[in-house]
């Protein structure tokens, strides 16, 4: 049943799901038992976004939505990766307010609550749930992956102005308005940056939440072949760590290039001073007297005896210089593809507006 008919719908709770068969009822059930017990009355609806699944879950979610009216499902048609399932859930859902959830419930119901709180309030645009703020908390993760995943957050903060403790969680919530004032493009998990950089870049209000970020059926999937490097939480990790790394060298290049470039001048001044103190020990040596010649011998004798020390030296000046000619062509890409997102936004903001006023 569509929960829209003769309804207004105040809250979109989505759930991108995917080979989740094992929980993805037994959670929903579970977040429709706390909003009737949390908030009674309230008119919403639970939009499950099935990104291709291969287990059987979709059959179940259509079975299960044929008898709640609270739920829709949407399917694609293959694995789209999580941004795009985010994305669709915010394109079909139709709430005035949007959080969205993990399949495995990790972050418990309670934080819908805690994220609606400051929409409702016009305290926010967006809440951010976060596990690493100076409130938040975790439990039953490996420490291994929640140090990575921590330290993983700060190094993308960086890139983000170093506002927010924790950048990459999908538990959020939104306003339409903001939704609907931004055009997001990414697939992967780097929609998670992308929401925030663009966000910030037309200055909506963004609001931490403290949250407890608990694993719920660690051992769910024993069924799935297990490879040797999900036992190493950096190798299993790998691919979304580099994609979030470019990512963060788009959003802000000296959050990455600073730290390279100023090793790289510290290893030629360093190098710089040694042969400096070497050619002044020889120079100033009273063996003979001073001059033009024992001038030139003791600068030569210094750059041969110090030939790899010299080496070095070039080598980190050369490759600094490549660095940070890297930075400033990143800082004009970035400056360009901010003008071009922004003007491209407010041609997109009006041609809404026209097709509105030619519907309506």
């Amino acid at each position: 049943m569509d929960v829209r008919i003769g309804q207004t719908i105040e809250l979109s709770l989505i759930i991108p799901a995917y080979n989740e068969s094992a929980i993805i009822v037994r959670n929903i059930e579970e977040v429709e038992r706390w909003m009737s017990e949390s908030l009674p009355g309230l008119c919403y609806e639970i939009v499950v976004v099935d990104d291709g699944s291969t287990d059987g879950m979709g059959a179940l979610l259509d079975d299960h939505a044929r008898a709640d009216k609270n739920v829709r499902v949407v399917h694609h048609t293959g694995n789209k990766g999580r941004g795009r399932a985010i994305r669709t859930g915010f394109a079909t859902s139709v709430g005035q307010y949007v959080i969205c959830l993990d399949a495995d419930l990790s972050y418990s119901p309670d934080h819908i609550q805690k994220l609606l709180g400051p929409l409702r309030r016009d305290e926010a645009d967006m809440t951010l749930a976060s596990a690493y703020h100076p409130e938040g908390s975790l439990s039953n993760v490996p420490f291994s992956r929640a140090l990575l995943s921590r330290w993983g957050n700060r190094v993308l903060s960086a890139g983000l102005r170093g506002r927010f403790h924790t950048v990459t969680c999908i538990v959020r919530g939104y306003t339409r308005d903001a939704l609907d004032s931004l055009e997001l493009i990414n697939d992967g998990k780097d929609l998670h940056l992308e929401i925030i950089q663009k966000a910030e870049l037309f200055g909506l209000r963004l609001t931490e939440v403290p949250a407890h970020l608990k694993w719920r059926d660690r051992n769910r999937d024993k069924k799935r072949k297990v490879r040797l490097i999900d036992y190493i939480p950096l190798m299993s990790m790998s691919d979304t760590i580099a994609s979030h790394l470019v990512y963060n060298y788009v959003l802000r290049p000296g959050a990455i290039l600073n730290i390279p470039v100023i090793g790289l001048l510290l290893v030629f001044l360093f190098g710089a001073i040694s042969l400096l103190y070497e050619w002044m020990k020889r120079l100033l040596d009273g063996s003979e007297p001073f001059g033009l010649t024992k001038l030139y011998r003791s600068l030569r004798e210094t750059m041969l005896q110090g030939e790899l020390t010299l080496f070095i030296i070039v080598g980190a000046a050369v490759i600094s210089m490549i660095f940070i000619a890297f930075y400033f062509a990143s800082q004009q890409n970035k400056r360009n593809y901010e003008e071009l997102y922004s003007l491209l936004n407010r041609m997109n903001a009006r041609l809404k507006q026209l097709d509105k006023k030619m519907n309506g």
